[in-house]
């Protein structure tokens, strides 16, 4: 982007300017305005306000109130300016006969001008009481005098915004952007049912508004969101029409791994795990790579149907790589698929960061000589040095605990190779159609038979001591027990602490028993270490934080306690609850909490007690937490809506296929519009799957 101070005096911006181009946009602030998504013009239209405020009306000093919000326009008829550390200006505005207090802090140097007894000034601000009188403190100002000015024909919009960025900055750009609306593409609109505004008053109406529609429905708000979600259908349609077309040899196998493995569990594969296989393995006969999600519930069984997978692959001669989010994970996920696979007399490798330097090599190097077939592993996996001699499946569990770029990355390793996601998080069926268009969708709707149900029970932090009994007496039957530290407030060394302190009283409880701790600092091999004794029966009670939320199997662990329970969201308790209940003796989760509660966290709890279904706790989730929380979106990196919400808007989504249709009928020309509008920059990541 050039430099605005290099521009030809009076040259043209356009609605495609880069955002530099409009005046008091340095290099500076257009690199923070960048940071926040806006990079041309255009799209300061698409930032919409967050909140407004009716500062339309003119009120009369005599109708004020304390806690009221108001405009007044008065004259001033007395200063008294106070010095010291903390300047400040105190002064006495009349408005017909009465007069109320304005207190300035730091005042302008340019204020001394305007600031004059006998001006006039438009004030805006909270009305407060002060000593018997009325009194606005550092409220919004105008001058009347000052050409320009006058009384807002519209609410006053307030915009999302970052440190060093003002509304009024954000009022003028957005202000000039608009007045470049008719240069505004609207290609969508030719394909809308009657009734739709088109896309430039939509947009006007938003920035402008006339009344507050925020406990209604929007029609200006639906259209851009509408606009935004097919957007995105049209990306990963254009993607899956793209790996479409490319071609790979089929992964040809005759099952006899699979079927040698089945006959040494003790066990049989449910139908729904057999028919997920299934689909799966009709994918490898496809002339193009597949892409698909496997959604199953905790316990489901969704790690037997990747070693079916994998051993598919195997016996076709290719590789295929594993990727967790953590490290222990992958260590688990590792060793649970080599207790399996040793029978067969195959290997699985873990690539992780705590290897020694002559273990990491030796696997590099059958990696790169195809010699290492089957890897597990996290980041570690997609490192420089990495190579795969001939890499044809990419599994990623927990798929989203992974950013775009960290997939992306994992995915270049190899030219084309096919690709399964597998979550224990279920999504319901609306947003997996926004944020997993491109994928095939594989559901495991049926636990093992034998799993029990667990028990969940939610009980006040004053029953702590009876609640002590009750892991007594587990303990006592020969029973492990997890007991959770959740993250407080987003502070770590609070989580840690909280772990700690659990820790010692549980040790002071059962001083017969051993008890473990782990928690994020630990380093990587301690974690480990701590984790392979609670898993091999030596330590009895495991204090954690949640770094046990996903994939730990401990089949003898039968009770879990997670304390603060009100802290934590439906899909990190369900998480955490599917722990236990993974052996044949019937498991309980309490729930820990400290009173008071409020309405939103006994209705989580309320929910966790009433039910065990993953997909009905990942509704609820999605209706309490929104969109852009849900599966933690917002923390992985994932694409974010600007304005449609995937729930809220569900009503628009039945339309995205027809128009879809549509607009791909006229080329792609009238898509790529809505991409670049929409994605700009991040359209690359609609490639990824």
């Amino acid at each position: 982007m050039g430099d605005p101070g290099n521009r030809p005096a009076g040259a043209a911006v356009h609605i495609s300017s880069p955002i530099q181009c409009l005046p008091g946009i340095g290099p500076i602030m257009a690199s923070r305005l960048r940071e926040m998504g806006i990079a041309r013009v255009e799209d300061l239209l698409f930032h919409l306000p967050a909140r407004y405020q009716d500062r339309r009306k003119l009120w009369k000093v005599r109708d004020l109130r304390p806690g009221v919000e108001a405009a007044v326009l008065g004259e001033i008829v007395q200063i008294h300016r106070q010095s010291g550390r903390r300047e400040q200006w105190l002064a006495i505005l009349r408005e017909d006969s009465a007069t109320f207090q304005v207190r300035l802090f730091h005042p302008a140097p340019g204020m001394r001008q305007k600031w004059m007894p006998g001006r006039r000034v438009w004030c805006f601000g909270e009305i407060r009481a002060f000593r018997g009188g009325l009194e606005m403190v550092h409220p919004e100002w105008q001058s009347p005098e000052d050409g320009g000015f006058q009384v807002p024909e519209h609410l006053t919009p307030f915009y999302p915004s970052r440190d060093g960025i003002h509304q009024n900055q954000w009022r003028r750009w957005i202000a000039r952007a608009l007045q470049l609306l008719p240069e505004l593409e609207d290609p969508l609109q030719a394909f809308l049912p009657p009734g739709w505004p088109p896309l430039g008053r939509a947009v006007l109406s938003l920035h402008q508004r006339d009344h507050d529609l925020a406990d209604g429905r929007d029609p200006f708000r639906e259209r851009l969101a509408l606009e935004e979600l097919l957007t995105h259908h049209l990306a990963l349609r254009r993607e899956r029409a793209r790996m479409r077309r490319v071609r790979v040899l089929p992964l040809l196998a005759d099952g006899h791994l699979w079927r040698a493995l089945q006959e040494q569990l003790p066990f049989r594969v449910t139908a729904a795990q057999q028919r997920v296989i299934d689909e799966i393995v009709q994918d490898f006969s496809r002339p193009y790579p597949m892409r698909r999600l496997v959604q199953g519930d905790v316990g489901s069984g969704k790690t037997l149907v990747a070693l079916a997978v994998l051993l598919h692959v195997l016996e076709s001669g290719a590789q295929v790589a594993v990727m967790a989010p953590t490290e222990i994970l992958a260590s688990q996920l590792a060793r649970r698929l080599q207790e399996w696979l040793d029978p067969l007399g195959i290997s699985a490798a873990v690539l992780s960061g705590n290897l020694g330097r002559q273990e990491r090599q030796a696997i590099l190097g059958g990696l790169r000589e195809g010699t290492v077939t089957a890897v597990c592993g996290t980041q570690a996996l997609f490192q420089e040095g990495v190579e795969f001699a001939n890499l044809a499946l990419v599994i990623i569990d927990e798929q989203h605990r992974f950013g775009v770029e960290q997939r992306r990355r994992l995915l270049v390793k190899a030219r084309v190779p096919h690709l399964l996601v597998m979550t224990a998080t279920p999504i319901p069926r609306t947003l997996a159609m926004t944020l997993h268009a491109d994928l095939d969708v594989s559901v495991i709707d049926e636990l093992p038979p034998g799993r029990q149900p667990v028990e969940t029970v939610v009980l006040p932090d004053s029953r702590r001591e009876a609640l002590l009994e009750r892991l007594h007496r587990r303990l006592a039957s020969g029973h492990q027990v997890y007991w959770v530290c959740p993250l407080i407030e987003e502070q770590e060394l609070l989580q840690l602490r909280a772990a700690e302190a659990s820790f010692a009283e549980l040790q002071e409880a059962f001083p017969e028993y051993r008890v473990g701790l782990v928690h994020g600092r630990q380093p990587a091999a301690l974690k480990a270490a701590v984790m392979e004794e609670f898993r091999a029966g030596s330590l009895h009670l495991l204090v954690a934080t949640t770094v046990i939320e996903v994939g730990v199997d401990v089949p003898n662990a039968s009770l879990m306690v997670i304390e603060h329970s009100e802290r934590l969201g439906l899909a990190q308790l369900h998480q955490l609850r599917g722990r236990v209940g993974r052996g044949a003796v019937r498991s309980t989760c309490v729930l820990l909490y400290r009173p008071p509660l409020s309405s939103r966290a006994r209705e989580r709890l309320q929910v966790m007690r009433e039910s065990t279904d993953g997909f009905v706790i990942a509704r609820k989730d999605l209706e309490m937490r929104g969109p852009g929380e849900f599966l933690g979106i917002r923390q992985s990196g994932e694409r974010q809506m600007r304005v449609a919400d995937s729930l809220g808007d569900e009503n628009l989504l039945e339309l995205l296929p027809g128009l879809a249709d549509c607009m791909e009928s006229e080329g792609e020309g009238a898509g790529s519009v809505l991409l670049r509008r929409w994605l700009g920059d991040s359209a690359e990541y609609a490639e990824i799957g």
